[in-house]
């Protein structure tokens, strides 16, 4: 029998026991802040974690490069997540789910750097819980809130009407966030403060020369028109840029009139190409006094431009998305992202509003009194849908990648195809040479001051040639490719990597030769022989007309592939933006603009002139809408 001090003794001993025991079951880490860097989707991301020794205690996103609107609704919202569920179980955000991705294993890094059990966070699945189907009710409803739907929706309540914008993505922007943002209108006050680049002359000389029996009967007048500009500026001072709307015309015209695998040709709609042109600088000055847009006062030329007529935003984010947003909720406008269009709904042949769900999977139906206006963007991040529709490349390779987000997969199209719509130029895909080599993504850059190397170190093709003509180049010389120039002319690198296995740098020819693998002496010459083009302004091999720079010292050279850039095809549309069906007659109640509407563009599409359609068009579909026009 124990005595009164044994019994103590023993159950200080199993108290002793069980509280090891049980601070022992939740020990789950070693306390302290540990710190991992990953791959995001423009570079590394470093995360950093707190823990206790039974928790997360915080979780913090240290540096990143991923883009604003894209990627930052995942940093924002992720690590807060982590902490409040004690899991890495979490749903991606919609619209970010490389960077998602990108945290939760930066997190899982920390997390087996205490010591942690990184499955069964992982294990610990939040579900979500659909709630009851929400009814709502607006003039117009806009479907898709990148640069067509905030146009749409911005044009709309500017008219009067009452809107309601949804975007499945976690964040406005769509993929005009990760486009470069440069925009094409012919605008005379800055053309005559721009220096004309060497061999643009010629060029505007072999206008002159065209028979206006070459184009369609409609736009021989816009030739003839352009012939007397061209004269004039000939005769006078040539030392700034010449542009006009008819020029732009003119090179729309041409660069989208294309011929199909099967043998037909495809050329752009005199009223649509107009359009495009002549409300282009028209459009941006709405933008400047409804939205108070900023635009960069000097031009340049993107890739496939084929001329310097190229301004854009100060800050993209900020002046295409927050200030047109708020001049939209600040006229009674309402934007619900995380919200995904499923069907239109259709009563006694008109469209009245669309079925669409929450991203917890609440339903909801949203009914328009006057419009609904598609603006959901192509079908760029569907591989297989391009190639289903396929009409111009001879081989497409399945895994080729894209510079387009992952959620641009046509669904507004597939949508509007079920209620009768047609279907315009499906068949054109436009590929953007210069996309990294490893990941796909927009490189950025024009053709003015490059030249392009196959990988034996030879020039190719024209740089300054349309984006088909340079990846079709790119495709005979092995696909992979490099762009050639001197280092600090326009460079733009892939964030925080000066040098990299795509990106090579350096002093010499013969060092940069050694670096990607070609014949220095093959690469000397063709530089040098190309130097000789710049400073005669005339390119006797492949017809450039524009140069800007020569190759010289310090070297860089970028490794490109082309990748899926742009889908020309879409629903068809009239100048109203009113969708057709198979007959040729108007949905009532349904509009477009953007990527999702075909026939802008024809069979190959300007560099820069997409920005100029997505709010051209964007301002009649809403207006329309309005309306009800």
């Amino acid at each position: 029998m124990l005595t009164g001090a044994k019994r103590a003794a023993t159950l200080c001993i199993a108290l002793t026991l069980l509280l090891t025991l049980t601070v022992g079951a939740f020990a789950a880490y070693n306390p302290g802040t540990y710190v991992a860097e990953v791959r995001g989707h423009n570079g590394p991301i470093k995360v950093s974690a707190t823990f206790s020794r039974d928790a997360i205690t915080s979780v913090e996103v240290l540096d990143h490069n991923e883009t604003v609107g894209v990627g930052t609704p995942a940093i924002e919202r992720l690590p807060k997540a982590i902490v409040e569920h004690q899991s890495l179980g979490l749903d991606t955000v919609s619209g970010a789910t490389i960077t998602s991705y990108a945290v939760l294993a930066g997190v899982s890094s920390c997390v087996k750097q205490a010591g942690g059990d990184i499955d069964a966070l992982r294990a610990k699945v939040i579900k979500k819980t659909p709630g009851p189907r929400i009814t709502k009710t607006a003039d117009v409803v806009v479907i898709g809130a990148g640069g067509a739907g905030m146009s749409a929706a911005m044009s709309a309540v500017e008219n009067g009407a009452s809107v309601i914008v949804i975007e499945k993505n976690a964040a406005i922007g769509g993929n005009t966030l990760v486009s470069g943002c440069v925009w094409n209108a012919a605008n005379p006050a800055l053309s005559s403060k721009t220096p004309a680049a060497m061999g643009l002359n010629e060029k505007l000389k072999s206008y002159l020369e065209m028979d206006e029996g070459e184009l369609p009967p409609e736009f021989r007048p816009t030739l003839k028109t352009l012939k007397e500009q061209i004269a004039a500026y000939l005769a006078g001072d040539t030392s700034m840029m010449f542009d006009s709307v008819e020029l732009h015309m003119i090179q729309t015209y041409f660069a989208g009139k294309r011929q199909g695998l099967d043998g037909t040709t495809i050329e752009g709609s005199f009223d649509f190409i107009e359009i495009l042109c002549r409300k282009s600088l028209e459009t941006q000055e709405w933008l400047k006094k409804t939205a108070g847009t900023v635009f960069r006062d000097e031009l340049a030329e993107p890739i496939g431009s084929l001329w310097k007529r190229a301004n854009g935003p100060v800050d993209k984010w900020e002046d295409f998305f927050v200030k047109p947003a708020k001049y939209i909720t600040d006229n009674g406008g309402e934007i619900l992202c995380e919200v995904t269009g499923k069907e239109l709904i259709v009563e006694n042949g008109r469209v009245v509003g669309v079925k669409a769900v929450m991203a917890d999977g609440t339903p909801m139906e949203l009914y328009a009194a006057k419009g609904v206006v598609l603006a959901t963007g192509g079908y760029g991040g569907n591989t297989a849908m391009v190639i289903e529709y396929n009409n111009y490349w001879p081989e497409l390779d399945p895994n080729i990648l894209t510079t387009n987000r992952k959620e641009i997969i046509g669904e507004g199209i597939i949508m509007a195809l079920a209620i009768g719509a047609d279907l315009t130029g499906m068949g054109y895909t436009q590929l953007m040479p210069i996309g990294w080599a490893d990941t796909g993504l927009l490189a950025l850059g024009g053709g003015s001051n490059v030249m392009y190397i196959s990988q034996e170190g030879r020039r190719f093709v024209n740089e300054y040639a349309e984006r088909d003509v340079i990846s079709k180049a790119a495709f005979a010389v092995g696909t992979l490719f490099y762009e050639l120039k001197t280092l600090g002319s326009d460079f733009v690198t892939p964030v925080g990597t000066p040098e990299s296995h795509v990106v090579f740098i350096a002093d010499t020819l013969e060092e940069l030769a050694a670096k990607i693998g070609c014949d220095p002496a093959v690469l000397k010459s063709e530089v040098e022989r190309y130097n000789s083009f710049v400073d005669q302004g005339y390119d006797p091999d492949f017809g450039k007309t524009s140069f800007t720079h020569r190759i010289e010292s310090p070297y860089v050279a970028r490794a490109m592939k082309p990748s899926i850039h742009h889908t020309m095809g879409g629903v068809k549309i009239d100048t109203d933006c009113h969708v057709l069906n198979k007959e040729g007659k108007i949905i009532p109640g349904l509009y477009a603009a953007g990527e999702v509407a075909g026939g802008i563009h024809a069979g190959n599409r300007v560099g820069g002139n997409a920005i100029a359609d997505i709010f051209v068009f964007g301002r009649i579909a809403g207006a329309n809408a309005a309306k009800g026009k």
